[in-house]
């Protein structure tokens, strides 16, 4: 089979060019030659170019659509970037917005999205009009304008930005379409225990995922040969932008932008690594600190260099997004500074196709359960519906995944992210972690107990799973304490809070806890406590600070306190927060509140102990390497290889140079050789089974291990 153009592609680019034309000199001074010129001193190998952008005009003579007032009388501009990189023999990908649409939204009242209350998306002052995709006009626009860019350009991919669900759309095409599949008017209150509703969020991802299919058949009809991506960050976003797999789907590849730093960007890499339908998948950040906002403002080389690392450890492509100023120009300092970065990284190119992930612990991400299943009865319009209980947005189980990466990245435990539509695959692991996840499917916890049973070891907690937490432990949730401030208070027999708590000093999270009712003495290992009243919402030394909302009622249960500053515990309890038991020849648990959201180091210590509890053997890897170095392990058994990529994780500007070290690594036999692929040097290591030593003349940022077995 012939290799697609993505298969050897793994640094590219893209020219963010959102920019309006009511100003003539608006880009006006773009240059296709020069700019592809400094695609090539950037040792750039695919690029990504705009022919529209979220303001809806459209960057060639389109006939359906609005042109940028720019190009006229210089119509062939952005095709003449398409024809210098086919010159360079660099593939190109066509950028195009849908859904974020300012020209048509204007021309076009009635493809606008509309909130419940019949407002349109720049009705209170957004710069961003929404088109609906339930609109059947708008589809019509949208495939004319495909075959227009089908016709007028070569390009070997297309990338549909925005594929996802802004907001909760209840325009008359959507109100039409929801009454004809279910009769009715679409429900306005997110209520999570109401049937209606969680119906209602699983079509709106229905319905996104039948528009991001029609947009790839559209291309695909026209042009067969041609990859096609949509835009996938709102996968690691709550429920109101309605993507699960449905994208991923409709993708070719994943390719999507984040910004939220290098423990988000590791999480999301191992995510899209099993999401993406084909490899490698591509993670996109920009070249401004912290994001696009920031036109002029720079991340250091060492920051770039930390993201393509982690990207190219993961196997994926690494796309740097630049800016282009109004006028057309860009700012050549940009891609020199690419260019040094990929001088930095080339060396592991040769094995960015070489093996598999090779972890011992499995997060399960459950891509339908990200929403707070507390948080009942509000408004889609009200602001708060954007808050959750637990301090993680509307999504309590993707705080806690996240949260649990970074401390198991932390103690060099490897990891994988598994999803739910191929839980089926814990099977390869020593260990699986269902953080507070209120939907956990019957299968995939019939999944959870067979493995168990067979050997393998699971982490349940919060909402996850009562019936199956039930089954295994006899306990049964009675739905969270009222009081946010809650503590796991251990027994004598628990050994994973030594020495940090005990039953006098519990750990204290502040959030609420699952109540548990009945269970075995012998499994429990700590029990609830609870402060001696309820908390109030807010605690101000300073009265004239509350507002509103916020100020204490003295007639309320909360006003009554024990310690003016704080909420101590002073009613222990006997409901169970934390069980272990046997189960066939596994181990499980199961945590009544999730002590790895707390981000404090105790808390941490804590869940790795409790992590590595549930690892049958040894650890894979031991080292006295810092808190901020991951280690991401691929294994390819045809080349009897280990490559261990370790990248610095911290959040700094500068990152220093890391002394000398020592990693331990679990293997079944001596290796041959350990080189380190940076440098080229062979390394030296001792062998005490089944354990080899290497020595690491220490590291910049980054550096991968070829471990030849």
């Amino acid at each position: 089979m012939e290799k697609k153009w993505y298969q050897s592609s793994y640094y590219r680019t893209l020219l963010d060019m959102h920019i309006e034309d009511w100003d003539a000199s608006f880009l006006s001074e773009f240059d296709p030659d020069y700019y592809v010129e400094q695609v090539k001193k950037a040792q750039i190998d695919a690029v990504m170019i705009y022919v529209q952008a979220h303001t809806g005009l459209c960057y060639w003579p389109t006939k359906s659509g609005v042109m940028h007032r720019s190009f006229l009388g210089h119509e062939d501009r952005i095709r003449r970037v398409f024809d210098l990189c086919h010159a360079a023999q660099l593939p190109t990908i066509l950028y195009y917005s849908v859904i974020f649409n300012n020209a048509e939204y204007d021309r076009h009242p009635n493809w606008r999205m509309r909130d419940p209350n019949g407002d349109g998306s720049r009705a209170h002052g957004s710069r961003y009009g929404l088109c609906c995709p339930n609109n059947p006009d708008y589809r019509t626009f949208l495939k004319e304008q495909i075959r227009e860019m089908h016709e007028y350009f070569d390009f070997e991919g297309i990338f549909y930005d925005m594929s996802f669900w802004p907001e909760v759309c209840y325009c008359p095409s959507c109100r039409k379409r929801y009454r004809e599949e279910f009769g009715g008017e679409m429900p306005t209150i997110a209520d999570w225990n109401d049937p209606t509703w969680n119906r209602f969020v699983r079509r709106r991802e229905e319905w996104m995922g039948e528009f991001a299919s029609f947009l790839t058949a559209e291309i695909k009809r026209l042009r067969p040969e041609v990859s096609v991506e949509h835009q996938y960050s709102t996968s690691v976003k709550f429920w109101r932008f309605g993507q699960n797999d449905n994208i991923a789907a409709a993708s070719d590849y994943i390719g999507t932008d984040l910004y939220g730093g290098p423990r988000q960007q590791s999480l999301a890499c191992k995510a899209w690594y099993h999401l993406s339908r084909n490899q490698p998948f591509q993670y996109m950040t920009s070249r401004c600190y912290p994001e696009l906002a920031e036109h002029t403002t720079m991340k250091t080389q060492d920051q770039l260099e930390q993201h393509v690392a982690m990207t190219y450890f993961h196997h994926g492509a690494a796309l740097m997004i630049d800016a282009i100023d109004p006028s057309g120009t860009v700012n050549p300092a940009v891609y020199e500074l690419l260019g040094r970065v990929y001088d930095s990284v080339k060396c592991y190119r040769p094995y960015l196709a070489c093996g598999k992930p090779a972890a011992d612990v499995a997060l399960y991400y459950d891509l339908e359960g990200k929403m707070d299943v507390e948080a009942n009865g509000l408004s889609v319009l009200d602001p708060h519906s954007d808050e959750g209980h637990a301090g993680g947005g509307t999504m309590p189980h993707f705080s806690a995944i996240l949260q649990a990466s970074a401390i198991l990245a932390n103690h060099h435990i490897p990891y994988e992210v598994l999803n739910n539509t191929i839980a089926s695959e814990i099977e390869r692991f020593r260990a699986v972690l269902v953080l507070d996840d209120p939907f956990v499917p019957e299968q995939t916890q019939q999944l959870l107990e067979r493995y168990a049973e067979n050997g393998g070891s699971v982490l349940l907690s919060g909402h996850s799973a009562p019936q199956l937490v039930e089954k295994l432990f006899g306990v049964r949730q009675l739905g969270y304490t009222r009081s946010t401030v809650t503590y796991l208070s251990p027994t004598d027999t628990c050994e994973y809070t030594k020495p940090y708590f005990t039953d006098k000093y519990p750990l204290v999270m502040f959030e609420p806890a699952m109540q548990l009712e009945g269970g075995r003495a012998e499994d429990v290992l700590a029990y609830l406590t609870l402060p001696y009243t309820l908390p109030p919402k807010k605690i101000d030394i300073c009265p004239t600070e509350f507002h509103g909302e916020d100020r204490s009622d003295s007639a309320a249960e909360s006003y009554p306190f024990s310690s003016i500053h704080s909420n101590p515990p002073g009613k222990w309890t006997k409901m169970p927060a934390l069980l272990a038991r046997r189960v066939g020849k596994g181990l499980v648990m199961y945590m009544a509140m999730d002590i790895e959201r707390a981000e404090r180091y105790q808390h941490e210590e804590v869940f790795a102990a409790m992590v590595s509890a549930l690892l049958p053997q040894p650890a894979t890897f031991r080292t006295d390497l810092p808190f901020h170095m991951e280690l991401i392990p691929f294994q390819s058994d045809e080349e009897n290889k280990l490559l261990l990529g370790m990248v610095y994780t911290g959040k700094d500007f500068k990152i220093p140079q890391l002394p000398p070290f020592t990693l331990s690594i679990r293997l079944d036999r001596v290796p041959k050789r350990v080189r380190a692929c940076r440098s080229g040097k062979t390394l030296p290591f001792t062998w005490e089974a089944p354990y080899a030593s290497v020595s690491v003349p220490g590291l910049h940022i980054h550096e991968m291990l070829e471990i030849e077995r």
